[in-house]
């Protein structure tokens, strides 16, 4: 997968109109709210199996920063 994609996915998922890039800090969209977390938390475990504690995710600011939870390996 590539980063846009993850971008993409992450705009669908939150049902966010802007467009979202790597340096987007999501937890300034619009449409975040207190759920939104979940949802990202559940895309990135289905999509990479990948779990992240809901308490360190408060960490994750960008798409920079759930590529780098997720490794760069996993994206091309």
């Amino acid at each position: 997968m590539k980063i846009d994609e993850l971008c993409e996915l992450i705009r669908t998922e939150l049902k966010e109109k802007e467009v979202i890039s790597p340096s987007t800090h999501f937890k300034e969209l619009e449409n975040y709210g207190s759920l939104s977390a979940i949802v990202i938390i559940d895309l990135i475990e289905k999509k990479f199996g990948v779990k992240i504690n809901p308490r360190s995710f408060r960490s994750i600011n960008s798409v920079n920063d759930i590529v780098d939870v997720i490794g760069t390996e996993k994206f091309n």
